[in-house]
């Protein structure tokens, strides 16, 4: 079959050529999919930052939209407090200086 030892080399380097060929051929599809992997969890990622980015803008919103009902409420509350509290305090104030008025004219 093998007439010389050349012979032999040369069927044992191909085959290691094949070999070698077959391992860099599955090393590359590992690599292929390793990537895929990698780009599927990218992809999931950003889907997920996006509707965090989402929700925050919704509460953002939604935070600015009551503030500004706030500052409503808050010039109705100031109004309150000036029309009783210190309209009373002013009536009481009134009252003494009236009766203080009384007591130096009599």
């Amino acid at each position: 079959m093998f007439e010389t030892s050349k012979d032999l080399l040369f069927v044992v380097l191909s085959l290691s050529i094949f070999w070698f060929t077959i391992f860099l051929c599955w090393l590359l599809y590992q690599a292929a999919r390793t990537l895929r992997n990698i780009n599927r969890i990218a992809e999931i990622l950003t889907e997920k930052l996006e509707l965090i980015s989402e929700a925050v803008t919704f509460m953002r919103d939604r935070v600015d939209h009551l503030s500004s009902k706030m500052g409503v409420v808050s010039s109705m509350l100031s109004g309150l407090v000036e029309k009783f509290i210190v309209g009373k305090l002013a009536d009481k104030l009134d009252d003494r200086m009236a009766a203080k008025k009384k007591k130096t004219k009599k």
